[in-house]
């Protein structure tokens, strides 16, 4: 009677099995990679330079009319992209200094644009003299008071000048 012999069967079944472990690992990286890759895409959207400002490791490719330098935020309304602005009920998101600017017949109030529900900085609407937090829909007069929750804290109100065309916030 011949014998088998189980070791040599046990080290090859393990060695299946840490190629079936290998195999699942990698094709489950890969399976991921390639979902996120489809699905990441999507998220973009062709206006978000317009919301969240030009990419900072760019060199800006026009005078847009916003400065920022340090804590000091200029608008000069003289310039294409800013002169709305000088319009009653027009406003403005400068995402790259988390300010909300707003023309409410004819004087300028900045805020925050940091939402004091849930942090969210770049998602606002303006209309019927209300700002509207869209991540969760708090909303706040032109004058950043809380008018309907979830927020239970006005937003923070910024210093703010103008001297004809140039509009100066001071956070």
């Amino acid at each position: 009677m011949k014998t088998q012999d189980t070791t040599a069967l046990r080290s090859d079944s393990n060695a299946a099995d840490i190629s079936r472990k290998a195999f699942l690992k990698t094709a489950g990286s890969v399976a991921l990679f390639a979902a996120l890759g489809i699905t990441l895409p999507g998220c973009g959207s062709e206006d978000a330079e317009n919301i969240m400002g030009p990419d900072p490791e760019e060199p800006p490719s026009q005078d847009t009319g916003i400065s920022i330098s340090g804590n000091t935020i200029t608008i000069d309304l003289t310039k294409d992209d800013t002169s709305s602005l000088a319009t009653s009920g027009a406003w403005a998101l400068i995402a790259a200094a988390q300010t909300l600017v707003v023309n409410v017949e004819g004087t300028f109030r900045a805020f925050t644009s940091v939402c004091t529900h849930s942090g969210c900085d770049r998602q606002w609407n303006y209309s019927n003299q209300l700002f509207t937090c869209t991540c969760h829909g708090s909303r706040f007069n032109n004058r950043g008071e809380v008018v309907q929750g979830p927020a239970t804290r006005d937003l923070t109100e910024f210093s703010v000048t103008r001297n004809n065309n140039v509009v100066t916030i001071q956070k």
